[in-house]
């Protein structure tokens, strides 16, 4: 676990609300800081692994993924579970795979795909990795907001 001060938990928060257009000069206006010092301590927080990257939300149906499924699945006795989150998210169009501490139902992949037959294969692959595939869902709603627990009372919103 990485120690955060006040600071670093305010550009954090800043950050996830829209890290695309926010500038260090921005960031330091809204966390009391000189934006040499943002620009310092988010170089600071991307080396010790607390970021891990900035990715674009991207409404995969209008770009042609309409078929969201969610795969419940049990991992067999014989695979590796260090390595199975890893060989399941290499599958094509997986997006998500999350082990849980489960006896049954223990591993979870979510899809995007233009169709059935690509989840049919992709489901086939998940079998040859060692997961059966106990249930299908398809997705047809989520949302998901940032974690709002970061720095909003250390900064000028808060």
């Amino acid at each position: 676990m990485v120690d955060l001060d006040r600071d670093d938990l305010a550009i954090l928060h800043v950050l996830q609300d829209d890290a695309r257009n926010a500038t260090t000069e921005e960031i330091g206006a809204d966390v009391g800081l000189a934006a040499s010092t943002v620009a310092s301590r988010i170089n600071d927080l991307e080396d010790r692994g607390v970021i891990t990257g900035y990715r674009p939300a991207i409404d995969y149906e209008k770009a042609g993924f309409e078929q969201r499924t969610l795969l419940v699945g049990t991992i067999s006795d014989e695979v590796d579970e260090a390595a199975i989150v890893a060989d399941v998210s290499e599958v094509e169009n997986v997006v998500s795979v999350r082990r849980l501490l489960a006896d049954e139902t223990d591993l979870h992949v979510e899809l995007l795909t233009d169709t059935q037959q690509r989840v049919e294969a992709a489901t086939d692959e998940l079998h040859e990795l060692g997961v059966e595939i106990v249930r299908t869902n398809v997705i047809v709603e989520e949302r998901t907001r940032p974690f709002d627990q970061f720095g909003k009372k250390y900064t000028t919103d808060g």
